[in-house]
C-alpha cells in the first residue's frame, strides 16, 4: 500500500464510522442496503428493547450453541439469565446454551437437519455461504437496536453473504492486533521493556534471549510462538495475520481468486517458522500438552511464554484469569517485516449470531441476539471475559484503564497507519486446516516454504471449485 493510501483516524471518527483503508483498498466494500428500522419500545434509561416477535410455544427450549467454553458459557450466561431484561424476553421458555460446540459438533447437527436455533463461532461464513442460514433482513428492518449506523462498518458488512444479511454482530468484536509482552520476563532476560520489538527481526532477537532451557536441555520458557492466537489465526472472524503483516490480499471475493503462492507468503512461512526451529518443534508441542499451557493465552498466563500476538481481549482475559501476571502486561504494535518498519497495522473483526433455516425457534433467538447488543449484556460480557461488541455507542463509554494494556488498543485507533478486515472467503475454515498442516511441514524442514505456498494455493483452488463457488 502506498503512503498516500494510509490513513490515521481519531477514535471519534472511527466510532462515527469513517471509512477505513485496508490492504488493497477500502476496509469494507459497498454496504448492502438494509431497510430503515421501525421504532421499538425503550427500556428504562432510554435504550431500546429487543424486537417483539411471535412467542415460541409455551415452555419451548431455545438452543444456542457457541464455540467457546469457560467463563463465557458459564459465568457470563449465569449472569445474563438473571437480568430482568432477559427474563422478560424469554418468558416461560428456556435457553439451553451449549459451549465448546464448534467444528464437527455443529456441522454434524446442521447436516442432519437438526441444528440449534442459533450458533456463534469462527466458521459462521462457511454456513452463510452454504445456504443453511436464515436471512434476517426483515427482522433487522423492524429492530431499533440493530441499526447499521450503530455498528463498526467492517463488523456489520461481514455479516452478509452475496448481499443478504445472515449475521448479527455480537459477543466479541472490535480490534485484532497487538504484541502483548511480560515486562518482568523481558527485564529478567536483560532486555528493555520500554523499547519493545516492532519488526520480525527484533522479535526473533527477543525470542532467542527469552527462550530458556535447563541443564538437561528441557525447555523452561519461550519468547514468542508466532502461530499462537492471532499470529496463527486464519478465520473469517479474525483475519490472516501473515497477509496483514506482509500486506497483501490473499483472497478476492469479487473474482474468487486466491493469492497464496507469492513471495510474501513464502517469506512469512520462513520467518515465522524460524521461531519454532530455535525452540525445537517437539519442545513447542510438549509445552502445549501441559495442562494450563495451551495456546490462545494459556502459556502466557502460566508465565512460560513472554510474548503473544493477540487482540484487545487479551488484557481483559488475562486480568480476570491471572491478575498476578497481568501487572506485567504491556502491549505494542504487532510485528511487520523490516522493509515495512514504521507501518502500524490494526484491523477489525469479530463474531456473529447466525440462525438456521431448519431451527425450531430462530425468531426468539433473534431477540436474544438483539439483547446481546444492549448495555446490560455488554457490561456483563466485558466485566466477566473482557470482550467488547461492535456497538459504537457502547465503545464510547469504555474506560480502557480497567484492564492493563487495553489502552494500547484504543490509542491504536488514533495511531494506526494501515487497517485490515478479514477476507470474505467461504472456505476459510478449510484454508486454515491446510495452513496449519503445511506450516508445520516447513518448520520441521520437510518442505520448503516455496513448495508449501504453492501447495496451499492449489488445495484452496481445488476446494473452492469442488464446493461450486
Amino acid at each position: 500500500m502506498s503512503e498516500e493510501k494510509k490513513t490515521v483516524l481519531s477514535r471519534r471518527a472511527f466510532l462515527r464510522g469513517a471509512s477505513l483503508v485496508a490492504a488493497g483498498g477500502v476496509l469494507a466494500a459497498c454496504t448492502p442496503s438494509t431497510p430503515a428500522p421501525t421504532s421499538a419500545p425503550q427500556a428504562e434509561g432510554g435504550q431500546e428493547q429487543p424486537t417483539a416477535v411471535a412467542p415460541a410455544a409455551e415452555g419451548a427450549v431455545i438452543q444456542y450453541w457457541v464455540n467457546w467454553g469457560g467463563s463465557y458459557a458459564g459465568t457470563v450466561w449465569d449472569n445474563l439469565k438473571e437480568t430482568e431484561e432477559f427474563k422478560q424476553l424469554i418468558g416461560n421458555n428456556t435457553l439451553e446454551l451449549k459451549g465448546s460446540a464448534g467444528g464437527e459438533v455443529t456441522l454434524t447437527a446442521v447436516a442432519a437437519g437438526a441444528p440449534p436455533d442459533a450458533y456463534s463461532g469462527d466458521e459462521v461464513l462457511d454456513y452463510m455461504a452454504r445456504e443453511v442460514c436464515l436471512p434476517i433482513e426483515d427482522w433487522v428492518a423492524a429492530s431499533a437496536i440493530l441499526k447499521q449506523d450503530k455498528f463498526l462498518e467492517g463488523n456489520w458488512t461481514n455479516g452478509f453473504w452475496k448481499g443478504t444479511q445472515y449475521g448479527v454482530p455480537a459477543n466479541e468484536c472490535f480490534l485484532r492486533y497487538g504484541l502483548n509482552y511480560n515486562s518482568k520476563m523481558v527485564t529478567d532476560a536483560g532486555l528493555d521493556p520500554d523499547n519493545p520489538p516492532v519488526t520480525w527481526d527484533e522479535c526473533l532477537t527477543w525470542h532467542e534471549a527469552l527462550t530458556k532451557f535447563d541443564a538437561a536441555g528441557n525447555m523452561l520458557q519461550i519468547g514468542l510462538d508466532p502461530y499462537d492466537a492471532m499470529g496463527g489465526s486464519f478465520a473469517c472472524v479474525d483475519g490472516f495475520f501473515p497477509a496483514v503483516s506482509w500486506n497483501w490480499q490473499w483472497f478476492d471475493e469479487s473474482t474468487g481468486q486466491f493469492d497464496l503462492n507469492n513471495d510474501n507468503m513464502i517469506k512469512a512461512l520462513d520467518v515465522m517458522g524460524e521461531f519454532y526451529k530455535i525452540v525445537g518443534p517437539d519442545n513447542m508441542v510438549g509445552m502445549r500438552q501441559v495442562e494450563g499451557q495451551g495456546d490462545w493465552g494459556g502459556s502466557m498466563n502460566a508465565g512460560v511464554q513472554a510474548m503473544i500476538i493477540e487482540g484487545y481481549w487479551s488484557p481483559g482475559e488475562r486480568t480476570i484469569a491471572k491478575p498476578e501476571i497481568t501487572k506485567y502486561n504491556r502491549v505494542t504494535w504487532a510485528p511487520v517485516p523490516e522493509e515495512r518498519r514504521g507501518v502500524k497495522v490494526q484491523g477489525t473483526g469479530g463474531h456473529y449470531v447466525i440462525m438456521f433455516k431448519d431451527a425450531k425457534h430462530p425468531e426468539v433467538m433473534f431477540t436474544i441476539a438483539e439483547f446481546l447488543n444492549t448495555n446490560v449484556a455488554c457490561d456483563i460480557i466485558f466485566k466477566n471475559v473482557g470482550w467488547l461488541p461492535a456497538l459504537k455507542t457502547y465503545l464510547e463509554t469504555v474506560d480502557p484503564s480497567v484492564f492493563t494494556g487495553l489502552d494500547f488498543y484504543f490509542k491504536s485507533i488514533d495511531e494506526a497507519t494501515e487497517w485490515h478486515v478479514p477476507a470474505h472467503c467461504p472456505i476459510t475454515g478449510f484454508a486454515n486446516t491446510q495452513f496449519v498442516e503445511l506450516r508445520e511441514m516447513v518448520y520441521r524442514e520437510k518442505m520448503t516454504a516455496a513448495d508449501a505456498a504453492a501447495e496451499l494455493q492449489k488445495r484452496c483452488e481445488d476446494e473452492y471449485k469442488a464446493s461450486n463457488f
